[in-house]
């Protein structure tokens, strides 16, 4: 694929609707959970008087929940039924769902916004599957690469959007009315973006929906583990949100306790991460030739690898610093020009290896399960991101050195790419 395929498919009723919508979602998404944060954390938002310690890794919680509650049945419906549909009616729902987080902002109530963090994850779990499985029907197989780096571009790009919003607009005068009325215009406009999307007729019109979750969860989870070609590919991508989620949550630790720095450097490395993540993943789609570009996921496994060692080196033998600086101060400093670029750079890395998995994944899936055979991908995703942060916790309970964390990320993404190269060879590995 090319710069020419990617920016071909920008402007098409078949891609730009569900991107606009998609890029919407992510940001509002990112701006709820990390505004309820904000302001549990230093305004005094409270839930049942549990300390923001508490309401942190709970609101955590309540998004991803509903991933694994709701994902088979999310998949047995975009078999059974339009995705087009679906996608329209989860937007809509969106609207509902962030008028209530807006009053949930104005009352200043914890409950409300729980509970509607927790219904915004089971409206992302009904989303994901129909989006996901649609890509083959409105792309051709050399443009799928390209559809799926511009949806990771994007992803990351509204996701550091969202999370500033999130985190500066509840610090201004009159901010929670802010929060309140943004959410609710980007819903409206995702609901508005996506209504020209083409019908997406339904796979598997016949489809019986299984309703019991819990048994239908380990059911398409075994469906898909009888697919190897589709179920590795779904492995490597849970692997990269396992990656990320204990990255991003070792981020603060990383910082506060081995650099000596503060929240801006945070901040700092934070946008790095996804900015690199997101140029990765354009970058992906600018230079790959279509089909499933294994070669990008071996070569960003590998890179991913390096860098996560080089870090892993250089905070074992790192100075704590006796006074925290800000941001600038510490980009400035030339002593931290090898920590700050491996950081960008592992996020690139990242970004490369994760585009070509969904394309394969896509690509590989049969039409008539597509659906739900990428949602036992979404689970797998939910899975790896919770695992790598109860990985941090275990580093953090058996006081571990931080760097442990990522000579495991460097072990596990090398061994990822090593037995990707096996595949390289066969066109449709």
């Amino acid at each position: 694929m090319s710069l020419k395929t990617a920016f071909g498919l920008v402007g098409t009723k078949r891609f730009t609707p569900i991107l606009i919508a998609s890029a919407l979602g992510t940001f509002n998404d990112n701006m709820f959970k990390n505004a309820l944060v904000i302001m549990a954390t230093f305004y005094g938002l409270t839930v049942a008087d549990l300390e923001p310690e508490i309401v942190v890794p709970l609101a955590a919680t309540m998004f991803t929940l509903p991933l694994f509650l709701f994902s088979a049945v999310a998949g047995q419906l975009a078999d059974r039924y339009d995705r087009a549909m679906i996608m329209r009616r989860t937007k809509f729902f969106e609207i509902i769902l962030m008028s209530v987080a807006a009053l949930g902002f104005i009352l200043n109530s914890g409950p409300i916004l729980l509970l509607t963090l927790f219904l915004m994850g089971a409206q992302s779990a009904f989303y994901s599957p129909s989006r996901v499985a649609s890509m083959p029907h409105y792309l051709k197989p050399d443009e799928l690469v390209a559809g799926n780096a511009l949806f990771g571009g994007v992803f990351f790009i509204c996701l550091l959007l969202g999370q500033l919003g999130g985190t500066l607009l509840p610090t201004m005068e009159g901010g929670r009315i802010i929060v309140a009325g943004t959410l609710i215009v980007m819903a409206l406009l995702g609901w508005v973006s996506i209504l020209p999307t083409p019908p997406s007729p339904a796979a598997n019109p016949e489809l019986k929906i299984r309703w019991n979750f819990i048994w239908e969860t380990g059911r398409i989870l075994i469906q898909a583990a009888r697919h190897p070609r589709v179920f590795r590919p779904l492995l490597g991508m849970g692997w990269f949100y396992l990656v990320t989620a204990g990255l991003i949550t070792l981020m603060p630790n990383l910082v506060r306790n081995v650099l000596g720095e503060g929240a801006d450097v945070v901040a700092l490395f934070s946008v790095l991460f996804v900015i690199g993540a997101a140029i990765g993943s354009l970058s992906c789609g600018a230079f790959s030739k279509g089909r499933d570009a294994i070669m990008f996921t071996v070569v960003g496994g590998f890179a991913l690898a390096f860098f996560a060692l080089d870090i892993a080196w250089m905070i074992s033998t790192w100075e704590f610093a006796l006074q925290p600086v800000r941001a600038i101060a510490f980009a400035q400093n030339l002593e931290h020009w090898h920590l700050l670029p491996a950081f960008f750079f592992a996020a690139v890395a990242g970004g490369v290896y994760i585009v070509p998995l969904q394309a394969m994944a896509q690509r590989r899936a049969p039409e008539e399960n597509r659906a739900r055979l990428l949602a036992a991908g979404n689970l797998l995703n939910a899975l790896g991101a919770s695992m790598g942060q109860l990985g941090l916790l275990a580093i953090t309970h058996y006081s571990l050195p931080i760097n442990v964390a990522f000579i495991v990320v460097a072990t596990g993404t090398a061994a990822i790419a090593l037995a990707s190269m096996r595949y390289l060879k066969t066109a449709n590995s």
